[in-house]
């Protein structure tokens, strides 16, 4: 019995320690799941009372909602380019207000007052510590802070116009050429409405009716793929500029664009004048609806991963009024990277400036940017969750307009 009783008071101790080793680990989970993570968000943001930025706030005229919760702001910094001019600080965050420009071109016509934007960068905007990039249709610049010791502003202006230009006129190229062939499609094939089917032969190189409209929308889908908006490419320049640190100035450059369609008279003409030719018919509805374009992009994980990024972005919307041509109806065919670059923009507290003139454009959104208010807080009850958070700002008792980015991450 002695024994046995030994045994017993073993197998006791040995069954003691694992369940104090679960014990610990249960304990231990639930402290993990319990921690409370400390961050700190800074949220730029620009307040303008009928286009005048308003100067005189303070940190009791703000009020901050994160997903509908009220937070306590803990720091304002009121910045004018990369200077701060005046602070209300319950704490110091010190925070870091270089400026980094990108200058992205999408285009597939080069702007002779481009040219004059560029100069504008360097005479009026540009500070002596401040980078740049240039992104073309073609190739990404960075000027190095050692060629702007190196080289004249004059000099840097006039190789970056150069490349530009070069970059728009090869990388727009084939565009422009696609462009062409279905402008000649089209005046042909507007031209067969008024001609009867026996006599199709005659038209465009003796090619019957059925065969101009499948090369023509043959054509069209080959435009189309070639501006088709590349959401990775978005995606990208977040996720390189949240890596990078300072105050973050994107000016995307978006050019209008058109197609050449045939006029609904004449497909309607065309409908009726070839009703009995099965093949054309199901080529003409075809054609209606290869017009009516799904725009398939999701916005959101743009506009979240700009916001997310500290990304002030802004968008030039570079007017142009469409060609009138006989036989042609130009269509817009910008409204699905016009609706990303729009709500992108919103997203992040840019602005969205609509003009002919990329040089007005350039003037009036570096104007509005060049002054603003860092707020900082830090969420209460702060979760790494991965889900996104809603930043909502307001003015106490104004109906003054705000911008500023949406949320983040919790990361």
């Amino acid at each position: 019995m002695l024994i046995d009783t030994i045994k017993g008071d073993k197998m006791k101790k040995l069954f003691t320690i694992p369940a104090l080793l679960i014990l610990c680990i249960n304990l231990f989970s639930q402290l993990e799941q319990h921690q409370v993570y400390v961050t700190n968000i800074e949220v730029p943001i620009r307040v303008f009372d009928k286009g005048t930025f308003v100067n005189d706030l303070t940190l009791q005229d703000f009020e901050l909602y994160e997903d509908g919760k009220l937070q306590k702001i803990e720091a304002l910094y009121y910045i004018n380019q990369d200077q701060i001019q005046r602070t209300d600080l319950e704490r110091d965050f010190m925070p870091f207000t270089g400026r980094i420009f990108y200058l992205i071109f999408q285009m597939t016509e080069y702007n002779p007052r481009l040219a004059e934007t560029i100069d504008y960068l360097f005479e009026h905007v540009l500070l002596p510590d401040d980078s740049l990039s240039i992104v073309t249709p073609l190739h990404n610049y960075n000027l190095s802070p050692d060629a702007r010791k190196r080289l004249s502003q004059e000099k840097i202006s006039e190789e970056l116009n150069g490349l530009v230009r070069k970059d728009t006129m090869t990388g727009g190229a084939n565009y422009r050429n696609k462009l062409r062939d279905l402008k000649r499609m089209t005046r042909s094939l507007s031209g067969t409405s008024n001609l009867s089917f026996d006599n199709e032969t005659s038209a465009d190189s003796q090619m019957g009716i059925s065969i101009q409209l499948e090369r023509y929308m043959q054509t069209l889908e080959e435009l189309e793929n070639l501006r088709k908006t590349n959401v990775n490419f978005f995606l990208s320049l977040a996720s390189n500029l949240k890596r990078q640190s300072g105050q973050k100035n994107v000016f995307y450059f978006y050019q209008r664009e058109f197609t050449p369609q045939i006029p609904s008279r004449v497909l309607n003409n065309m409908m009726t004048l070839y009703q009995d030719k099965p093949n054309v018919q199901s080529r003409l509805q075809d054609l209606f609806g290869s017009y009516h374009r799904n725009i398939s992009v999701k916005v959101e994980p743009i506009k979240r991963a700009f916001a997310d990024s500290s990304i002030l972005f802004n968008f030039i919307f570079m007017n142009k009024r469409p060609e009138t041509t006989s036989g042609i109806e130009m269509q817009e065919q910008s409204e699905d990277i016009f609706k990303i670059l729009t709500e992108a923009a919103k997203a992040t507290g840019g602005i969205i400036d609509n003009s002919q003139n990329p040089l007005a454009a350039f003037k009036n959104v570096t104007k509005l940017t060049e002054k603003y208010y860092l707020l900082y807080y830090s969420p209460a009850n702060y979760t790494k969750d991965g889900e996104f958070k809603n930043i909502e700002v307001k003015v106490k008792g104004r109906g003054y307009k705000i911008i500023n980015k949406q949320g983040y991450y919790a990361k």
